[in-house]
């Protein structure tokens, strides 16, 4: 440790000794280096800029288990007679097995025609349970939602979408307390959701009276409390479904939206790949610049070379502290390099903003910081051996007569 301090030391020296020099000799890897970080930081700030999109559309948390009711033979999709069916109890077990983890909504839908009085209307019908508003982008605009009490005792209440109360009557308030008709059933109408810009006319009653009227496969569906979870979520449920079920989790299709950021992020990936590949030419160009100065070095130094052979020094002896060098000055380069990389990034990125009028930010991750320390350490090795090698083979005579 105590030489590689004392060739660090050196090496720092020679740098202030002919600033310009090595800064010419390294403006390749710095320039190189620099453009490294800025696509990198770039396409972090992607990633994660992408993922907000993707989070707005979609939620990446959800997790659905439904039957599989077909399957494909001989490239015909043939129905499958056994197929297993969930059930509000399996709901309600899973929902008390992952409390702690997630939301759990036990759905199904159909289209209907309904009446109110005289008026009908053609509208979808979805079972619910009591936590349905989580996983709808709706609110409760009069009465209330459904509860767990309605749910496990089948009770016929109804919940209606804005534009369907308002389709059976001008004043929905009106409603609340009022009964609809539905597959030839009377439900009470204890709510009136939310207006939104989504106009279908929908209509949600418990999922219990879903299973009863109709010959219905509903399905479980969850929102995890983090994205993280969702893989422990799936194994978690593919071994309950295998402990439930003769038909084990071959019964169910498990689907979740994890496959959207992992294609993106693959994208993502791929961009920085060949962006990087080609950046890296500039970093092989200052790696030749950093030999050049280590040549040079070589060079003016022959006789302090020749003077410590001579005074017991060993070959891996002048190696190390030529190697030392080189990774000193790389370390140095990649060191401005990253932050010319970053400072340009952070001018370039407020003006895409502004006259993109996109929300885009920059994301300096550890990953990138490791990477710049990397290819400092791999460019210091890689083009300080010959250097390296080619001082160490001086003979003490030979390069302490060197004029």
């Amino acid at each position: 440790m105590q030489q590689f301090l004392k060739s660090t030391f050196v090496a720092l020296q020679n740098i202030k000794a002919n600033p310009l020099h090595t800064f010419l000799s390294t403006l390749g890897i710095i320039i190189g280096v620099a453009s490294l970080v800025a696509i990198l930081t770039l396409g972090d700030g992607l990633e994660e800029t992408g993922r907000r999109q993707i989070a707005q559309t979609t939620s990446l948390q959800s997790f659905k288990i439904s039957s599989k009711k077909s399957k494909i033979v001989n490239d015909v999709r043939v129905t499958i007679d056994d197929a297993p069916k969930l059930t509000l109890t399996n709901a309600r077990e899973i929902q008390n097995k992952l409390a702690q983890k997630a939301v759990i909504e036990f759905v199904d839908s159909r289209s209907i025609e309904g009446a109110f009085q005289d008026s009908v209307m053609a509208f979808y019908l979805q079972g619910s349970m009591e936590r349905g508003l989580a996983f709808l982008p709706d609110s409760i605009k009069i009465g209330r939602f459904l509860t767990a009490e309605e749910v496990n005792e089948s009770a016929k209440k109804v919940v209606l979408s804005f534009g369907l109360a308002k389709s059976w009557e001008e004043n929905p308030d009106m409603l609340i307390g009022n009964f609809v008709t539905i597959n030839n059933q009377n439900f009470e109408v204890v709510g009136v959701l939310a207006e939104t810009t989504q106009n279908t006319p929908r209509a949600l009653i418990p999922i219990s009276v879903f299973e009863d009227e109709f010959d219905s496969y509903p399905s479980i569906i969850m929102k995890a409390n983090n994205i993280e979870e969702i893989p422990a979520i799936k194994e978690e449920m593919e071994a309950w479904a295998d402990s439930n079920f003769e038909q084990g989790r071959e019964g169910f299709s498990f689907q979740s939206n994890e496959f959207r950021v992992e294609q993106f992020s693959q994208g993502i990936l791929l961009f920085k790949m060949v962006m990087g590949a080609i950046t890296g030419i500039s970093v092989l160009v200052g790696g030749i610049g950093v030999m050049n100065v280590l040549l040079i070095s070589v060079t003016e130094r022959t006789k302090e070379i020749g003077i410590r052979k001579a005074t017991g020094a060993k070959k891996k002896d002048i190696v190390f502290q030529f190697l030392a060098e080189s990774v000193t000055i790389s370390l140095v380069g990649c060191l401005c390099g990253w932050l010319l990389g970053v400072v340009s990034v952070s001018i370039f990125i407020p003006i895409v903003n502004h006259f993109a009028d996109f929300d885009f930010e920059v994301a300096v991750k550890t990953g990138t910081v490791i990477l710049t320390v990397v290819v400092g350490l791999f460019v210091g090795v890689i083009f300080g051996t010959y250097p390296a090698w080619r001082a160490a083979q001086l003979t003490p005579v030979d390069a302490i007569r060197h004029e």
